[in-house]
């Protein structure tokens, strides 16, 4: 019973404090970012990323056995397999370097949450000067609909990737399946 007695008298302190903030439109904003924040790391969890290092695996894999058993036979392309080539390479820029972007906004997630949370406490506490929190506020803003683009074209790159791989890899494997009954 002392521990709800002291719970419910620390509450009613924390809740007067916060009335007697300045900033309790600033608050309502930040608490908004925060909001937008979890919607914005949701929508990233979302993004598939545990075949991503495989399929960058098999792309590589394809594109290097396709290229020397051409080179070892002394023969070019069709145009036909060299359109199908090109096609399959474009999936090598939207894979590149995918998993480190996706750990950094990752980080940048986490501390813009850190950096909100931060700021909601000083501004709860009157710690900082009102011309101060509007610049805060401000570049806390634009930091978060960064974020929010960055997951964005994260989303956009995952999915044209696998889109346009499950295009190409039936076709891909079966010029290889081809070229393998070819050899020697």
């Amino acid at each position: 019973m002392k521990k709800i007695v002291a719970l419910f008298i620390g509450l009613t302190i924390f809740g007067l404090g916060c009335e007697s903030t300045n900033f309790s439109e600033e608050i309502k904003t930040i608490d908004s970012l925060l909001v937008e924040l979890d919607t914005i790391d949701l929508m990233q969890r979302r993004i598939d990323t545990t075949g991503f290092s495989q399929s960058s695996q098999t792309f590589t894999e394809n594109i290097t056995y396709v290229q020397r058993t051409f080179t070892d036979r002394e023969d070019t392309m069709s145009k036909d397999i060299a359109v199908l080539m090109s096609d399959y390479r474009s999936l090598k820029k939207p894979s590149k370097g995918f998993l480190g972007k996706y750990q950094r906004t990752r980080e940048e997630i986490t501390f813009a949450k850190n950096q909100l949370a931060d700021l909601r406490h000083d501004l709860q506490n009157n710690l900082l000067d009102s011309n101060l929190v509007d610049k805060m506020l401000e570049d806390e803003i634009k930091a978060v609909d960064e974020i929010k683009n960055s997951v964005e074209n994260l989303q956009i790159s995952s999915d044209f990737t696998r889109s346009k791989r499950e295009e190409l890899e039936p076709r891909i494997d079966s010029l290889i399946q081809v070229l393998k009954q070819d050899e020697p």
